[in-house]
């Protein structure tokens, strides 16, 4: 029998790259393209046909990002992508990399391309166990509006460091100051690809454990998140076994979090299951 929680391990890596169109870049396979996304851009003059896919078009960096621009434009147009994010993504083979261009976050999931982001776990601790910060995200978001999420979490963009970006997302949407940030630490990744609509959520998340005084209590300053609540650890697990109510990915990472602090035990049927599936990568 597998774990109560793997439902959300499953329902996250659920693409099967093999009905998905290769995208080249500068002659390596980044991308994946949903039939329709594939036909709309080989009529376009912003690819290249290949036997075994399609390439962008683009001798260098520059030429390559320009592509880019004008696949989102022509994406948009087709009602393919729903509005365009203005927050410049990498486009490389693994992250660090140097970017052989730079695309709209809006088109990673619909190109098929690797992305990233952080996810910080924000906990208080006392003798009855963990408490975590959870948040309810705003009705207006972009992606699952009103779903349970992190204190923080946000996209990784083009030019930041993970811990610039740490820093400044626990500003904007919990108040948390960066002489607090400091305390959190690095505690790995998840990596997941999920299909969404037509296009593959490919991203890597990294995660962070924030241990906060009792007094602290987050507020947004970007109206991202609607309102924060405290909830012991036993609460929090019961709501990702018995609910759907938390945003797509952040049962990952709070899976991540339990197996770390013992919260979900070595014995327990479905554990090593749990594991393995955290690093799954197409």
């Amino acid at each position: 029998m597998p774990h109560p929680l793997f439902r959300h391990i499953a329902i996250n890596n659920n693409a099967k790259l093999s009905r998905f169109t290769p995208l080249f870049v500068a002659g390596k396979k980044l991308g994946f393209l949903h039939p329709e996304t594939a036909a709309a851009l080989k009529a376009s003059s912003f690819v290249t046909a290949q036997d075994s896919g399609l390439g962008l078009k683009g001798e260098n960096f520059d030429e390559r990002t320009a592509s880019l621009k004008n696949i989102l434009a022509l994406l948009l147009d087709k009602k393919l992508v729903s509005k365009e994010r203005f927050e410049l993504y990498a486009v490389a083979e693994n992250f660090g990399d140097e970017p052989l261009a730079l695309a709209d976050r809006a088109l990673m999931p619909v190109l098929g391309f690797l992305a990233t982001g952080i996810h910080c776990n924000g906990y208080v601790r006392d003798k009855s166990g963990f408490k975590l910060w959870i948040a309810r995200r705003s009705p207006t978001s972009y992606v699952e509006p009103n779903k349970l999420d992190h204190i923080v979490a946000g996209g990784q963009p083009y030019g930041l460091s993970l811990q610039k970006n740490l820093a400044k997302e626990a500003e904007e949407e919990a108040n948390i100051p960066e002489e607090m940030v400091k305390n959190a630490v690095a505690t790995g990744a998840v990596r997941y690809a999920r299909v969404e609509g037509k296009g593959i959520r490919r991203d890597t998340l990294f995660l962070y454990d924030l241990e906060l005084p009792v007094s602290f209590i987050p507020q947004s300053n970007d109206g991202e998140s609607h309102d924060f609540r405290l909830l012991d650890e036993a609460e929090v697990l019961r709501l990702m076994r018995d609910t759907d109510e938390f945003k797509f990915n952040v049962p990952l990472v709070l899976i991540d979090f339990y197996i770390r602090h013992g919260l979900i035990a070595p014995n327990e049927t479905g554990y090593s299951e749990l594991v393995a599936g955290l690093q799954r990568r197409p």
